[in-house]
């Protein structure tokens, strides 16, 4: 390894090179405008767009809804995890701005936002002009970064803090004389890994990507890249210590380890060393590499071909520490997976932070399949047709959210049967949820129920005050249960039912079941 470590920095101007005066070098400046427009404004769509929560996003949100500052540092519950500072922001976010789409998805959306300013940055001064703007133009285009912009989970801050690490390992790499970018190290770390999990695998492979070049380095050098790792090893461990750590009953930790287990399944190593090849193949083909699109199955072929091909490049114009940039985040992830600790592939989500390597991996590659073509005049079309085709990906992604702003219609209907039944609700009525536990309903119902301006309670658990002249019973199941069911819930004959309502919640996806909701209104007699 020390070997693809070694070579001099890459060579880069600290200033955008200039844009060629040829029509052509317009033509290019033109389409990459036009595509990282739209890019942008895709994300800015999907933002306004208020996406109805969805079951992952409420889960986290109840958390969030139900504790203050200091009891997000405990266990949360529907076995959820999540990095403190972003457990912290959200809760300002709930507090200071209350809990609609808007609020929720605004710091994810900064988040993305920035991310895209970084990773242009980073691409400008470290590549040339053509792999800079294709980099920056796959990023910008890609479905599960823009997406990932508009949730309430921590994925945006996985693509945030990997493009920042970047930018300033390949900014030292530049100037390793400079001190600043090693200071500026050391103070983001922290951030980054209270921020995002997945940060200490970019953080690992800054640190034995700077190794080498501490040999020759000065002793302020040397103390300020020992600085770095204090910085990484040591928030990592105080966040370790600091959040989660309260006892649990052992039937809720059980609970919670069979889930994740059998949830993230295909995203861990198989057992036998003789399936793994098998098993990186699905992974490196799925959807970890859907950029700017792809699928599981072999969805994402193309990328990994451009990927290789793009290392291939780097290698060959002696770009090693570039290289070992961008594949070691992929080994110690795959290290922490094969350990049991954090999921490799499966998922494009849960590797967001691989994002920017993944894009300048592609870009290498693209370039580098483009300079095999002799005629300038022809080179220049294929980049203003991959252009063109990712201008296109970027429109279609727009049209479809404007034209479909949920992400299923198990989400749209769930939204939309609460507010239903928050208009019925009179000012004063209480509601009653007639379930046992809240794991016995929808998360995403249970956000928005608990969250619009009604008095919610539950039964059998809470009793009905005598002086309550009428209330709501309202139930949900896999089987539709009848008004006669719902009403005998109260277990008194002074009450009289005088409407009623029912909803079918289509499945939000293959597995599971359709979801009857029907609300009833009581008065006493």
């Amino acid at each position: 390894m020390d070997a693809c470590l070694v070579e001099a920095a890459p060579a880069c101007e600290s200033t955008p090179a200039p844009v060629p005066q040829t029509g052509s070098g317009r033509w290019l400046f033109h389409a990459l405008v036009a595509v990282i427009g739209v890019g942008l404004l895709w994300r800015v769509v999907r933002y306004l767009g208020q996406f109805p929560i969805w079951g992952d996003e409420a889960m986290l949100l109840l958390n969030i809804l139900e504790r203050d500052y200091a009891g997000l540092t405990q266990h949360l519950r529907f076995a959820q995890v999540a990095p403190l500072f972003f457990l912290w922001l959200e809760k300002m976010a709930l507090l200071m701005l209350g809990p609609s789409e808007w609020s929720v998805h605004l710091f994810p959306f900064l988040a993305g936002l920035v991310s895209l300013l970084v990773f242009w940055r980073l691409c400008r001064t470290s590549y040339s002009p053509v792999v800079a703007g294709l980099a920056v133009a796959v990023l910008a285009v890609s479905y599960y970064p823009m997406r990932h912009s508009a949730e309430v989970k921590p994925y945006a801050f996985d693509l945030l803090y990997a493009a920042v690490f970047a930018w300033l390992t390949l900014e030292h790499l530049r100037a390793p004389g400079s001190a600043r970018w090693l200071i500026t190290l050391a103070v983001v770390t922290p951030l980054a890994v209270f921020s995002s999990y997945p940060s200490v695998f970019v953080g690992g492979a800054v640190s034995l990507v700077l190794l080498p070049r501490m040999r020759g380095a000065a002793w302020p050098q040397r103390w300020l890249y020992v600085l770095f790792n204090l910085a990484l090893c040591g928030s990592f461990l105080a966040h370790f210590l600091l959040v989660g750590r309260q006892e649990i009953d052992a039937e809720s930790a059980q609970r919670a380890r069979e889930f994740l287990r059998d949830y993230w399944k295909d995203a861990f190593p198989p057992q036998r060393v003789a399936e793994w090849p098998v098993w990186l193949l699905t992974v490196f083909t799925g959807n970890m590499l859907a950029y700017p699109i792809g699928a599981n199955h072999g969805g994402s072929t193309l990328t990994l071909l451009l990927v290789l091909l793009g290392s291939v490049a780097l290698w060959r114009h002696e770009q090693r520490s570039v290289l070992a940039l961008c594949w070691l985040p992929f080994a110690l992830n795959l290290l922490a997976a094969s350990l049991g600790k954090y999921p490799f592939g499966d998922s494009a989500r849960i590797t967001l932070h691989l994002a920017p390597f993944i894009c300048i991996l592609i870009a290498h590659g693209v370039v580098y399949a483009i300079d095999w073509i002799r005629t300038p005049q022809w080179r220049t079309r294929c980049q203003l047709g991959v252009y063109a085709l990712l201008f296109c990906l970027g429109v279609v992604g727009v049209v479809r959210d404007l034209v479909k702003p949920y992400k299923t219609e198990h989400d749209r209907a769930v939204r939309q049967l609460v507010l239903d039944l928050q208009a019925q609700v009179a000012a004063g009525e209480p509601v009653f949820l007639c379930h046992q536990r809240d794991e016995e309903l929808l998360a995403e119902f249970l956000w928005y129920v608990r969250t619009q301006p009604m008095s919610v309670a539950w039964l059998p658990s809470d009793s009905i005050p005598p002086a309550t002249k009428s209330c709501w019973l309202v139930r949900c199941s896999n089987q539709e249960p009848s008004v006669a069911e719902v009403a005998a819930l109260l277990g008194s004959q002074s009450w009289r039912v005088i409407a009623s309502d029912r909803r079918i919640i289509p499945p939000e996806n293959a597995k599971m079941p359709v979801v009857y909701c029907r609300w009833v209104r009581l008065v006493r007699d």
